[in-house]
């Protein structure tokens, strides 16, 4: 069965489509990577098709992505130039009251 763009664009309007929406994205961003060929492809058609991921699978997984995070967010780390602190806000001025007497 294919999925026209609109069909899709429609699911995605609906507000249970949280994880449509999770999961296309990172469709999408693995479709872009030269290294998510044929073979990954399969694979995930695979679990489609079967209905279920095993948990051995589930759990292989989630401690992959862990470390896959871990190394995302050290080469941000390493790319990203810290921002200067913010200089001290100068000291605050002292009130003056003013009094009026009468003359």
């Amino acid at each position: 069965m294919k999925v026209s763009t609109n069909e899709l664009l429609l699911a995605l309007r609906a507000p249970n489509s949280g994880w449509l929406a999770a999961l296309i994205c990172a469709l999408d961003e693995a479709m872009q990577d030269p290294d998510f060929a044929e073979p990954q492809r399969e694979m995930v058609r695979s679990l489609l098709d079967a209905g279920s991921v095993p948990h051995a699978v589930a759990q292989a997984a989630n401690e992959r992505l862990t470390r896959f995070e871990e190394t995302v967010k050290d080469l941000h780390s390493l790319l990203v130039i810290p921002e200067p602190e913010a200089p001290a806000a100068p000291p605050a001025r002292p009130k003056l009251t003013l009094c009026v007497t009468a003359a």
